[in-house]
């Protein structure tokens, strides 16, 4: 079998060559048409992240589809890599991807567990990031490879306790152990990286609630104990069973560790805005100027992030979702924490593919959300011709939507921050 070592991060990756040139394909045209579409990269600086993107992360996506283990799950579309566009006064290009190593979870490695540890030692390495939450973060929630199997093993059972009664949960092979995303700023990346705390727990039968308190208050620089606490008796109080979907961190350099941020992910089985109000609020204990504005110009557009384009829908509201086997797919949010800050910020994120009708729909949609917030790709066809110039049409006929996700968030620095995700179409193998 033909391989292509490319010397990277240090180490040397042996990637297949044909692994190399069908990820090459399929990601690196549109990566560079939404560069473009962003109108914030110059030539050369699109140049330094197309290299980025080929010698750092796609030697690292692990094998193509036909040789896989299975297909990611950290998109629709199968995709190990996720695109996203972030929308605001200073619009950049992001992507989030699965660090699969060459192997892909092959072997002794079934979770990428090593693999993942490898590539942020390595990513690390490169580009002048502290490991000393990152390795905290990852040993607090590896197994050891005979249990990483078992987990698999485990998967059906485990799954099966987050769908309706009577309803069959989808198949699945493995599932993501450790992500990382790099926002493109100029020709460098800032990076974070997102940890999987599902394999622990479903191992130990012992929800990640309390290893992620105790991971909180021994990190240095040190949170403070207020905002720890008031994180910990609302995710108490709250009535899903294991909220935690992941725990990010920001990979900065040692001296700006006091910058940094730790992002808790979870999920809601409801979708109504009064759900919304509840985890923005931390059910009313956050109720300052830069929260109240924050709701104010989300609700605006919320029957739009919900792809309900025919008006405007009360606070009680439940969208019905695609796919009712994925009660936990309704509606996420993240509490990010920083040292000596005295409460999280909450950002709102949607399952975009859980609702949407059509993509084509969905660009209407959000060409209104931009209007609305006075973004320019409200602009009549802008957003369209960014979608379709790095997608192809939105009347593509494909089971899954283009569109994966979105967040929101309104800080009074940044105003309005928006985030569109996207899981890339697949190409049929050669």
């Amino acid at each position: 079998m033909a391989t292509q070592t490319v010397t990277v991060l240090g180490q040397d990756v042996t990637a297949d060559s044909l692994d190399m040139k069908y990820w090459s394909d399929n990601f690196i045209p549109p990566v560079k048409s939404l560069l473009e579409a962003t109108e914030a990269y110059s030539p050369s600086e699109q140049e330094a992240q197309l290299r980025i993107l080929k010698e750092v992360v796609l030697p690292n996506l692990g094998p193509r589809p036909s040789k896989a283990v299975g297909p990611s799950h950290l998109t629709q579309s199968g995709s190990p890599l996720q695109l996203s566009l972030n929308a605001s006064s200073n619009n950049c290009v992001r992507y989030c991807w699965e660090m699969l190593g060459a192997s892909g979870g092959h072997g002794r490695d079934p979770l990428a567990i090593q693999a993942a540890r490898d590539i942020v030692a390595s990513v690390s390495a490169k580009f002048g990031f502290s490991t000393k939450w990152s390795s905290a973060l990852l040993s607090a929630f590896a197994v050891k490879p005979d249990e990483a199997q078992h987990i698999i093993d485990m998967l059906p059972q485990w799954l099966q306790s987050f769908v309706p009664e009577g309803v069959e949960a989808a198949p699945l092979k493995r599932i993501p152990f450790a992500l990382t995303a790099f926002d493109l700023k100029g020709s460098n990346i800032s990076m974070k990286l997102y940890v999987n705390p599902k394999a622990k727990e479903i191992i130990t039968g012992t929800p990640a609630a309390g290893e992620v308190w105790k991971i909180l208050r021994t990190l240095t620089p040190a949170f403070k104990p207020e905002a720890i606490d008031m994180l910990e008796k609302f995710f108490a109080g709250l009535p899903e069973p294991s909220p935690i979907e992941l725990v990010g961190i920001d990979c900065v350099d040692d001296a700006h560790l006091s910058d940094a941020r730790v992002k808790l992910y979870i999920h809601t089985r409801s979708n109504s805005f009064k759900t919304v109000r509840k985890y923005v609020s931390l059910g009313g204990k956050i109720n300052d100027e830069e929260t109240n504005q924050y709701l104010e110009k989300l609700q605006p557009i919320w029957h739009l992030l919900l792809q309900e384009p025919e008006g405007p829908v009360d606070e009680d509201f439940e969208k019905p979702i695609n796919d009712s086997s994925m009660l936990c797919q309704k509606l996420y949010f993240s509490f990010e924490l920083q040292p000596g800050r005295d409460f999280p910020n909450v950002k709102t994120y949607l399952p975009t593919w859980n609702y949407v009708r059509t993509d084509e729909e969905t660009i209407a949609n959000y060409q209104e959300i931009f209007q609305i917030c006075g973004h320019p790709w409200g602009e009549e066809g802008r957003y369209k011709k960014i979608f379709t110039d790095a997608f192809g049409s939105p009347a593509h006929g494909r089971k899954r939507p283009v569109h994966c996700d979105a967040s929101y968030i309104f800080t009074e620095k940044k105003g309005v921050y928006q985030t569109l995700y996207y899981s890339p179409p697949l190409a049929e193998e050669e």
